[in-house]
């Protein structure tokens, strides 16, 4: 793989300014993704720095998270983060990835360590009013939401009965309020997540979102097929410090979200497709009357 001098370029230009000491490049991507590249740099043969590489909006999107949440344990806080938004370096958080249903063990164990290290410590952002991922944001959250559900209509058809998402648009107005907003890490996603002995221990990849923290923990339950079960979500919600709402309205957004959720893994085709549609089948029970 031929890899652009600007990356050369950049190491040199971190070791100089004194951010990174010297290092090696690991020539293939640790992540890819549209426009996004994320390296390793390694020290001594181990892994030390992570450099993420990406379009101005996102990286300027992530670096004010983290720059919002500095003393959340499960944030790699930000070393350098380019001035004109090209790139940002933050300490590589060793450990596995949670698409190992192995590696990141019970799904209670780490949905609570989510809510204590990082959701209780979220603050509102009342500023403006936008809504929703603040790459492509909304001016609701009803919007966002009416997006959401759009887009898993589509890569359902055929999947799902017509009348699930017809049942499932029918919550749209109960999620329309929201109370406070807050800036979220968006990509609440197991997949994205950091385990270390079946420990949480980073929390990577965010997509901020400016909407209730319901969103992040909702998010991160539905993320992984297994254990979507309520006593396991009701838990979770339990130790959240900004409820918004009654444990009807905590279904009501698991609702919503898993619906999406099996859409974005129709997409993929994702293998766990089987494993999330069959648990549809005691969720859907739930879903209000056409």
């Amino acid at each position: 793989m031929t890899l652009a001098p600007r990356i050369y370029a950049t190491i040199q230009h971190l070791f100089m300014k004194g951010i990174i000491e010297t290092v090696e490049l690991r020539e293939k991507p640790e992540s890819e993704e549209e426009s996004k590249r994320t390296y390793v740099l390694t020290a001594d043969g181990k892994p030390k720095y992570s450099l993420r590489m990406d379009v101005p909006e996102n990286i300027a999107m992530a670096e004010q998270l983290h720059k919002a949440y500095p003393d959340s344990p499960l944030l790699p806080k930000v070393l350098y983060a380019d001035p004109v938004k090209g790139y940002l370096v933050q300490p590589y958080v060793e450990g596995t990835t949670g698409r190992d249903a192995e590696s990141r063990g019970l799904k209670k164990v780490w949905l609570t360590a989510l809510v204590a290290d990082l959701l209780n410590g979220c603050e509102t952002d009342e500023a403006g009013g936008q809504w929703g991922h603040l790459t492509e944001p909304c001016s609701s959250w009803s919007e966002f939401n009416e997006r959401e559900l759009s887009k898993a209509r589509e890569n359902l058809n055929g999947l799902q009965p017509a009348e699930d998402c017809e049942r499932v648009a029918l919550l749209l107005e109960p999620l329309a309020e929201t109370g406070s907003k807050y800036l979220l890490h968006g990509n609440a996603d197991a997949h994205h997540f950091v385990f270390r002995g079946k420990e949480l221990v980073g929390v990577l990849e965010p997509k901020p979102v400016a909407g209730p923290v319901l969103y992040d923990l909702v998010q991160a339950f539905c993320s992984t097929p297994d254990d979507l079960a309520l006593e396991t979500l009701f838990d979770a919600y339990s130790r959240l410090d900004a409820k918004s709402g009654d444990q009807e309205r905590l279904v009501q957004e698991t609702l919503l979200r898993l619906y999406c959720r099996m859409g974005e893994r129709a997409a993929e085709s994702s293998s766990e497709l089987d494993e999330y549609l069959a648990a549809w089948q005691f969720w859907r029970l739930l879903l209000p009357e056409a």
